[in-house]
C-alpha cells in the first residue's frame, strides 16, 4: 500500500516530557508514546534542555532548519548543523544546547529488536533510482521544490515536507526520485527481524 501524506495533515502532539510539541508524520500501530514499534516525527526546539527518553528504542535525529544544536548524549558531545544526523539509544541521557536560535529536527525512533533500519539523505539534483525490498519505506521531501516520485508505474508529487509511506509490500520496489534543482530527501527503510 502506498499513501501520500500531506504536511498539512500531520498530527501535532505534546512531547513526552511536556516541554514542547512534536509533529508526528507516521507511526506503527499504537496510540500512546509508549506503545509503538517505529515513529517518524519533526519537532521545533525553541529552548535548550533535556530530551524525552524512549527506553529500548533507537533514535536517529537530523537538523532540518536553523543554525544547529550541540547534543549531549551520555556526556558525549555532538554538534549538528543543517542536514547532519546522529544515531543514539533512546535510553540515553540526552540534552541539547541551541547554537543560535530555534531549530526544527526530524526523527526516526524504532525498536531494534523488531526492525533493522536504513536511514539516508539523498542530496543532489539528478534523477535517483532506488531499489528496495524493505517491509516499510518512507520518503520525506525537505526540498522547497515539488518532487516527482515514480513507483511501479504510479506517479506521486510531494510538496515541501510531504511524505510517501510504502507499507506491507514484500516485492522489490523500483523507486525513481525526479530531478530537482537541489534534492533534499530522507529515505527510511525498515526491515522486520
Amino acid at each position: 500500500m502506498i499513501e501520500l501524506l500531506k504536511a498539512v495533515n500531520y498530527k501535532r502532539m505534546q512531547w513526552k516530557n511536556g516541554a514542547g510539541y512534536t509533529v508526528e508524520l507516521a507511526r506503527s500501530e499504537g496510540d500512546s508514546l509508549e506503545l509503538f514499534d517505529w515513529r517518524i516525527s519533526m519537532a521545533d526546539v525553541k529552548t535548550s534542555g533535556d530530551f524525552s527518553k524512549f527506553n529500548g528504542m533507537q533514535r536517529i535525529l537530523t537538523v532540518l532548519d536553523g543554525q544547529g544544536i550541540v547534543l549531549n548524549i551520555d556526556n558525549h558531545f555532538r554538534r549538528l548543523r543543517t542536514l547532519q544526523s546522529v544515531q543514539f539509544n533512546g535510553d540515553s541521557n540526552t540534552s541539547c544546547e541551541l547554537i543560535d536560535g530555534s531549530i526544527r529536527d526530524f526523527n526516526l525512533i524504532y525498536d531494534p529488536q523488531k526492525y533493522h533500519a536504513r536511514y539516508q539523505w539523498v542530496v543532489d539534483s539528478t534523477n535517483s533510482e532506488i531499489f528496495s525490498s524493505a517491509d516499510f519505506i518512507f520518503i520525506f521531501n525537505q526540498s522547497l521544490e515539488l518532487l516527482k516520485v515514480e513507483i511501479a508505474q504510479q506517479i506521486f508529487y510531494l510538496d515541501y515536507q510531504d511524505s510517501l509511506k510504502i507499507d506491507n509490500e514484500k516485492l522489490l520496489k523500483n523507486i525513481v526520485l525526479g530531478q530537482q534543482i537541489l534534492k533534499k530527501i530522507c529515505l527510511i527503510e525498515l526491515i522486520k527481524i
